[in-house]
């Protein structure tokens, strides 16, 4: 299940992106391990933005099972959504506040749309 948890606009810089909007999201998914399952949390970051050219432009990262619950997945989106962290530099913060190197469950795309 993804869930909706914040929007942040961030105006634009000369040459670039004409502003984009950062959407934060709480991710949940059932694990279960030998018939025991858990419910655990990730997050998302969705990049929408549109060229200088005027040309949409789209980015987004999730990474998933990386919290035991909604509380403290929350607690680091609105860190994130708070200092405006990108989807480019979303598993770097991760890597720094929880002290994980790899992340089995990631996605990560950027394109034009």
């Amino acid at each position: 299940m993804r869930y909706y948890f914040k929007t942040v606009h961030v105006d634009g810089v000369e040459g670039e992106y004409e502003g984009f909007s950062l959407d934060y999201y709480l991710l949940e998914k059932e694990v279960c391990i030998e018939s025991k399952c858990a419910n655990r949390f990730g997050v998302e970051i969705y990049k929408r933005a549109k060229r200088a050219d005027g040309t949409p432009y789209a980015e987004y990262r999730k990474i998933f099972d990386v919290f035991q619950t909604a509380g403290e997945a929350m607690e680091v989106l609105e860190l994130m959504a708070r200092n405006t962290v990108t989807p480019i530099s979303m598993k770097d913060i991760l890597e720094d506040l929880l002290g994980i190197a790899d992340f089995a469950g990631e996605v990560a795309v950027s394109e034009a749309v």
